[in-house]
Order: C-alpha cells, then sequence, then structure tokens
C-alpha cells in the first residue's frame, strides 16, 4: 500500500496515564485509509505557534515530522488511533498536548514492515513496554476481529502500576478471549500484586517452549535490544523474533 497525504480531524482524546494520551482521529480528506496492523503514520507537526522552548524551534524549519504507530485495527474504517507520550520540549507532543476536539492533524502513510507473518498459524506472542503496546492493541484487535482460536500472548512492562496503558481494556479483552493471556509486569512496584521485574523474566515464566510462536517485541530501542539479547539467549530462533525500535 503506497503512502498518502490525510487530512484529520481530533476526534477524541483519552488521557492513559499522566504522561500518555489516546488520540483518535477521524479522517477526513480521504475518508479511508488501509493499512496493517502494526503499520505507523508521520505526523506532520506545524512549528509556528510552538513555544520556543521547543527543540524544533531551536534547530529551525516550518515543520517536523513525528512517526506514530497506529494503535486501533485496520477494520474501524475512518479513523486513526495514535499514542503519545508527553516529552519535555518535544515539538511533536507540545503540538498534541495544545490540541482539542475538532481540531486539524496532517499525516501520511501507511509505513512500516512490522506486520504479522502471514499465515497466522502460529501462536503470536508479543512484548511491550511503554508505548510500545500502540501496535500491538492494533494487531490483537485485528487476530480477535479474524477470530483466531490459537493462543495469543500480550507481556506488557512498565515501571510503575499506574503506566500500564490500555490496562482496563486489555483486561476486559482476557476475559472476553479464553486464548489470550494479559500479563503486565511492573519493575518498580508500590501497591501491585501482580508480576514483577522485567519481561524477558516474565517471558521465561510463562513461555516455556517456543515452538509454532513468533516474538513481537516494541518499545524503546535500548529495552529492545536488551529483550532480543536475552530472548537469544534463551534459546529462541532469531527467525522468530521480530522487532521495531524507537
Amino acid at each position: 500500500m503506497a503512502a498518502i497525504t490525510c487530512q484529520t480531524i481530533v476526534d477524541q482524546i483519552t488521557i492513559l496515564s499522566y504522561n500518555v494520551r489516546n488520540f483518535r482521529l477521524r479522517l477526513a480528506q480521504p475518508k479511508r485509509l488501509e493499512f496493517e496492523p502494526g503499520q505507523f503514520v508521520i505526523v506532520h507537526v506545524p512549528t509556528k505557534g510552538l513555544p520556543a522552548s521547543t527543540r524544533a524551534l531551536q534547530a529551525g524549519g516550518s515543520s517536523v515530522k513525528r512517526a506514530y504507530s497506529i494503535a486501533c485495527p485496520p477494520h474501524e474504517e475512518g479513523v486513526i488511533e495514535l499514542c503519545i507520550q508527553h516529552v519535555e520540549g518535544g515539538a511533536a507532543s507540545t503540538f498534541f498536548w495544545q490540541l482539542k476536539e475538532g481540531m486539524p492533524v496532517t499525516l501520511s502513510g501507511p509505513h512500516g514492515r512490522f506486520t504479522l507473518k502471514q499465515p497466522i498459524t502460529y501462536e503470536p506472542v508479543f512484548m511491550a513496554t511503554g508505548t510500545g503496546v500502540a501496535p500491538f492493541r492494533s494487531m490483537l484487535k485485528h487476530l480477535f476481529h479474524v477470530n483466531v482460536t490459537q493462543p495469543v500472548w500480550l507481556l506488557f512492562g512498565t515501571r510503575y502500576e499506574h503506566a500500564l496503558l490500555y490496562e482496563a481494556e486489555f483486561r476486559a479483552m482476557a476475559s472476553l478471549r479464553h486464548n489470550f493471556h494479559y500479563v503486565p509486569t511492573v519493575s518498580r512496584p508500590k501497591d501491585w500484586h501482580g508480576e514483577i521485574g522485567h519481561i524477558q523474566q516474565t517471558f521465561q515464566k510463562q513461555i516455556t517452549e517456543f515452538a509454532n510462536k513468533e516474538i513481537y517485541v516494541c518499545g524503546w530501542l535500548e529495552v529492545v535490544k536488551a529483550v532480543v539479547k536475552d530472548l537469544t539467549a534463551l534459546g529462541v530462533p532469531p527467525a522468530q523474533i521480530h522487532y521495531e525500535e524507537w
């Protein structure tokens, strides 16, 4: 699918944590964007109107471009959802934090090859940290829309329990789908009664054999590198490990 430029309108803004929000954008022109679960869009961020302290203005230029994974599935036509973390001094997140419902956003897409291996006859294991869960939300909703029956795993790691994004949604999904195993893991718990540590440790506990599994990893660059290194050390064949790093 070739990338196209789209004009969108902010439809809904949902606060996911103290510094992460979900932006639901309704496509205005064109009305539909075809994409595969796991792909991303590039947001065209105008620097006009941004505080002078933003890094983009300090670097110069009338606009900047930032890539964000699509957090909704393809069957929800006419909308694009983005999971965005606020970064102090960041042009894109500053722009998004200024948005209100009804305001315009220009983006282009789809882009990327971090998609589900076809055919889906295997057991997908998704491993995410932070906003790296966004493409997996798209993949999970797609998989259950097409009624996959094999086990599907989401191992989601954060430092603190309040940073578990889409927590209620994933728990509801797990209660409705007997084949969906949602295992959140917190590394610095305060009042947490679930898994403690890092997602590599959770993987080692939960996934005892690797046959007929495809492992998908997404998150910050250094975390993804560490997870992939540990998975390889555990004996997971490299051909079964797929990752997206930011």
